[in-house]
């Protein structure tokens, strides 16, 4: 599979439910831009594995540490121009899995102010994210795959469908694609919505 890849983007953001083939995806990028500097984040190096949801405060720890990982870019890029980054998870992973992801309704006022920030840094900087979304009829199948089988991440999910008021995995997913997409019109950053890989 072929992507098309703007060569002005430096930094790849792929947001996406877990089977989406996000880490697919990330091999992609990374295949294509093999004459890069490749700077490439799994989302457990992104403190965005699911075994960190419920950490007490992960979400000011998130918070504070992409802000200090977009200094890091930015310091990066500035002095390579071959640098690229390819993140697996970031800005809407943040948002949805602080708020609806909880079954909160927003962020708390200083959280949101500081992620309003995040957002408008990386509107100035060469960002491209991509959306990797299952259809409905994928979901069950994808999200059970031997990675996903131990106990607790099943206990993860049920925590989360209980947080987030949903009876079936198929609806919380087909709900959370929604919201990123919405999210990402809404962001003004570049992305590119696909199927899943």
């Amino acid at each position: 599979m072929e992507l098309s890849i703007d060569k002005n983007t430096r930094i790849h953001i792929i947001e996406g439910v877990a089977g989406s083939g996000k880490s697919t995806l990330q091999r992609l990028l990374e295949e294509q831009l093999k004459d890069k500097l490749i700077y490439s984040f799994k989302e457990e190096e992104l403190l965005f594995s699911w075994k960190h949801a419920w950490i007490k405060d992960i979400d000011k720890l998130r918070l504070d540490f992409m802000n200090v990982f977009l200094d890091y870019c930015e310091d990066v890029l500035h002095k390579n121009s071959k640098a690229v980054f390819i993140l697996d998870r970031f800005h809407l992973s943040f948002f949805y899995l602080a708020v609806q992801g909880k079954g909160e309704k927003k962020l708390d006022k200083k959280l949101e102010k500081d992620y309003a920030k995040v957002i408008e840094r990386l509107r100035q900087l060469p960002v491209h994210l991509y959306l990797p979304l299952l259809h409905q009829n994928q979901i069950e199948d994808r999200s059970s795959h031997k990675e996903r089988i131990d106990e607790t991440w099943k206990l993860h999910l049920q925590k989360r469908l209980a947080a987030t008021g949903f009876s079936t995995l198929t609806d919380m997913y087909v709900a959370t694609q929604k919201i990123l997409v919405n999210m990402a019109e809404k962001q003004g950053i570049p992305y590119t919505a696909m199927d899943a890989i």
